[in-house]
């Protein structure tokens, strides 16, 4: 009777929440349906129909919302560098989940092979060299997008400094700001130019200030520089301050910044430079010190 009626109130317990169920949180629902539009703008942006998407595609796409719903610092790092990059997110993770196949199944394949060919090869050798295969093919994709986004954010960075340095030359002849900047963005080459002229075109029609718009680049690419001159600039402008010389002085801070990289890569290369003649001049006197002693130890 006791299992019974616990069983019974249980049910009844469970009728009444699905007849009046609870309010959900607001916060919680806010930020599903915000992950929903951001997702369907995603999508709208890659223009692939569903019947066009490819299995690993399918698979590159859960695993992206699941990794932005679960763990959605680490991917912020990643888009940035996809962005800078211009990689989508679900094409790159398409792309690393092949290569992590790759990487898992072409080992045991190998081994496979070998043992046909009469080798001999432990079958229990085959999975952990897959493991270790798959777990390479990662980190040596994760590691060319490191190292690519870090070269398109100093493309984007040189870009900057030069854009500033044309911007205040072109002040000192008489023109405003407003004036300036969209004309030294359009007269560049190279997508790092074409990336400040689109964000500054786009701002008035926006509604924002051309720094807002480059900064808003910032943002997205994780350019540490176009944050700090909209900073600089919304802060000139809101103490009233010049900002014409506003701009004269991060320009000069960013040249003085590519002069001291630029001194520090020259070190850089002169020390390698260095150690490979004493590396060369060791080995020289290695050989010439050990045909000596060869020859008195056989005389």
């Amino acid at each position: 009777m006791l299992v019974v009626s616990a069983v019974a109130g249980v049910g009844l317990l469970r009728l009444y929440r699905l007849a009046f169920p609870a309010a959900p949180p607001l916060a919680d629902q806010a930020a599903r349906w915000e992950r929903a539009r951001a997702r369907a703008g995603r999508r709208a942006r890659l223009d692939i129909a569903p019947e066009d998407q490819t299995w690993s595609k399918r698979a590159a796409e859960w695993f992206a919302e699941n990794l932005r719903t679960r763990r959605p610092d680490d991917m912020q790092t990643y888009e940035r560098d996809l962005a800078v990059t211009g990689q989508p997110m679900e094409e790159w993770l398409a792309k690393l989940l092949v290569w992590f196949l790759i990487g898992l199944l072409g080992p045991i394949a190998l081994v496979l092979l070998g043992n046909a060919a009469g080798l001999g090869i432990p079958m229990l050798a085959a999975p952990a060299l897959g493991l270790v295969g798959a777990v390479v093919a990662v980190i040596g994709e994760v590691r060319e997008l490191r190292e690519n986004a870090a070269k398109r954010r100093a493309e984007l960075c040189d870009a900057l400094s030069d854009f500033l340095d044309l911007v205040v030359m072109s002040m000192e002849g008489g023109r405003s700001h407003a004036d300036a900047l969209p004309t030294v963005a359009q007269i560049g080459t190279g997508w790092a130019f074409h990336a400040l002229y689109d964000a500054i075109d786009n701002a008035r029609p926006n509604g924002m200030t051309p720094w807002e718009a480059l900064g808003e680049v910032g943002e997205r690419f994780g350019v540490v520089e176009l944050l700090d001159l909209r900073a600089s600039l919304n802060l000139a402008q809101d103490e009233g301050s010049s900002i014409r010389n506003t701009l004269i002085a991060r320009a000069q801070s960013m040249r003085d910044a590519r002069l001291a990289d630029a001194h520090a890569r020259a070190n850089k290369s002169t020390d390698a430079m260095r150690n490979n003649l004493m590396v060369m001049a060791l080995v020289a006197a290695a050989y010439v010190i050990l045909a000596r002693v060869l020859f008195l130890f056989t005389a």
